[in-house]
């Protein structure tokens, strides 16, 4: 029982660890740019006090009065079509210059929280506001009175919108770019070795040839090499074939003229082609497992009915891998479009072409201090995942069983 209860305990604290983050980059990229600047994202959802500055009135409105009656709510949301501020008035904060007692002929500058109702000298007239924003000026002689931009504290109600995404989406090219970037590079990386895995998890299998087994162990034995241990032996290959394909594009085409001889070393193919070395050995693991537990009765009644390898393979076992198929999806697709490192140093450095992860990195110094640009960017980057392991999920688990029991 006590055991039943740590294991519920530690899955809640995972649970738990992994939502608060990503409820703290949603409710930040829906805030305003203020909010998110003043207040944690714990506050988002309930009343929170925060500070704004508004005018009187317009300086086009040159009329002469004894009173001046408005609203602060209405003068903070004239020009605004979304992020509409409402709640209650807490206080208005006031500067001002009165005669200094120490300083005989002299003033000195005070500030001052003025609460709701209380009346407080604004250039000569009688300010008083309520807590629910109407405010009134009065003076005690007809004036023309200059606007005043006072600090005005409000017990603000939780407010969301859209405007970072359709500003990062609409406004900010590069990160449409990244996102067809991304998808250029990851759906063949994840395609490309599920493909050669299935085709060689099916021979490691089910097809007798010498050496099956040694050459099994070596793949398997391929999944403990570090990443960056290769980068250096991967980068002078890929500066090699480049060096060779400029030259054989100066001595086929004339490039000269135009200046287009150069291939470049890094591109969208050299990361299908890191991806696809770096995802092979884990992906042939984990589909001869599968393969190899299914029953061996119905493939060998498919080979007395004259069916060839090719069509037991694409009839039989394709059918009935799709659960360790779609697992494998699933990691593969996570691993490269979160990738970064492998991104960085193999991948395309053109401004147009960077993948989201490193575009993100770059962000870091294009938005700076605004954080609601920043996680509504981060969002973006996590909902494709997201959908992808909710539309694979009914596969995940029979995947990550595969081969632990007979039959798949």
């Amino acid at each position: 029982m006590i055991t039943k209860s740590l294991s519920h305990f530690v899955l809640g604290l995972i649970v738990f660890i992994w939502i608060v983050p990503f409820i703290a980059l949603v409710s930040t990229s829906l805030r305003s740019e203020t909010e998110a600047k003043t207040a944690g994202f714990w506050t988002a959802f309930t009343p929170t006090e925060l500070g704004h500055r508004f005018s009187t009135h317009d300086k086009s409105e040159k009329i002469e009065i004894f009173t001046m009656n408005g609203n602060i709510f209405e003068r903070l949301n004239k020009d605004k079509e979304s992020f509409i501020i409402s709640g209650e008035i807490k206080s208005i904060l006031i500067k001002q210059r009165i005669a200094d007692p120490e300083k005989p002929g002299k003033t000195k500058l005070i500030r001052k929280l003025v609460p709701a109702g209380e009346v407080m000298n604004v250039r000569g007239g009688d300010f008083v506001f309520s807590k629910n924003g109407d405010f009134s000026w009065s003076f005690s002689e007809k004036t023309l009175p200059k606007p005043k931009k006072l600090d005005v504290f409000i017990d603000q109600n939780p407010i969301f919108g859209t405007d970072a995404y359709i500003e990062v989406l609409f406004d900010n090219k590069n990160v449409p770019n990244a996102l067809i970037s991304s998808f250029i590079v990851t759906i063949p990386a994840t395609i490309i070795p599920i493909t050669i895995a299935a085709f060689a998890a099916y021979a490691f299998a089910w097809m007798q040839f010498p050496g099956r087994d040694w050459l099994f162990v070596i793949v398997v034995s391929l999944m403990v090499v570090p990443t960056q241990l290769a980068f250096l032996p991967i980068l002078q290959g890929f500066s090699g074939i480049a060096s060779w394909a400029t030259a054989l594009n100066q001595w086929v085409t004339d490039c000269e003229l135009t200046d287009s001889c150069q291939v470049a070393s890094k591109s969208f193919a050299s990361l299908w082609i890191t991806h696809t070395a770096f995802g092979l050995p884990l992906a042939i693991y984990l589909l001869r497992n599968y393969i190899v537990g299914l029953p061996k009765e119905l493939l060998q009644s498919a080979r007395i009915d004259g069916a060839s390898h090719l069509q037991i393979f694409t009839r039989l076992i394709i059918p009935l891998s799709v659960p360790a198929l779609a697992s494998f999806s699933i990691f593969q697709f996570l691993w490269v479009w979160n990738d970064l490192i492998v991104a960085l140093y193999i991948g395309p450095n053109n401004a147009s072409d960077l993948v989201f992860p490193i575009r993100l990195q770059k962000q870091l110094g294009t938005f700076k201090d605004q954080l609601h640009l920043l996680n509504a960017s981060a969002v973006i980057s996590m909902i494709v995942p997201v959908l992808v392991f909710l539309s694979m999920q009914r596969y995940f688990i029979r995947g990550l069983l595969a081969g632990s029991v007979k039959g798949g």
